[in-house]
């Protein structure tokens, strides 16, 4: 893989988190193919952007600060993998933490075509909890 390469695929992750963190559905978004995957370790159900968006939107409506810390990365090829752990602060005032795993597939163009997560779903018990 060339420098420029890496560089392209750190550059769509990063966006992607950035995204998440100033909680902009609509950027976020852009980081991804439209036909881009997801599946989830605690449901083992795929889901589209729209679905994807949608809860993430609802995450982000429910709390006032999010941050991806303790971020460890390595690309191989196409897929980069991730470690870190989402913090947010809930309009409550809670703080949730959510340590996760995901292996980001990526296109030629660069966009996002599949993200295998992994997480603890309990961890969002609060955040359910404050939506309702």
């Amino acid at each position: 893989m060339s420098i420029e390469e890496a560089q392209r695929e750190t550059s769509a992750v990063d966006a992607m988190l950035e995204a998440i963190e100033a909680g902009d559905m609509e950027r976020l978004r852009r980081c991804f193919a439209p036909n881009a995957r997801f599946w989830h370790s605690h449901d083992r159900l795929e889901q589209n952007i729209d679905e994807v968006l949608q809860l993430l939107g609802a995450f982000c409506a429910a709390s006032t600060v999010r941050s991806y810390e303790d971020r460890r990365s390595t690309s191989v090829g196409a897929e980069a993998f991730l470690r870190h752990t989402l913090t947010a602060t809930l309009h409550s005032g809670r703080r949730v933490e959510i340590p996760t795993m995901m292996c980001v597939q990526l296109g030629s163009d660069g966009l996002v075509q599949r993200i295998d997560e992994y997480f603890d779903s309990r961890a969002l018990d609060p955040v359910f909890a404050e939506i309702g």
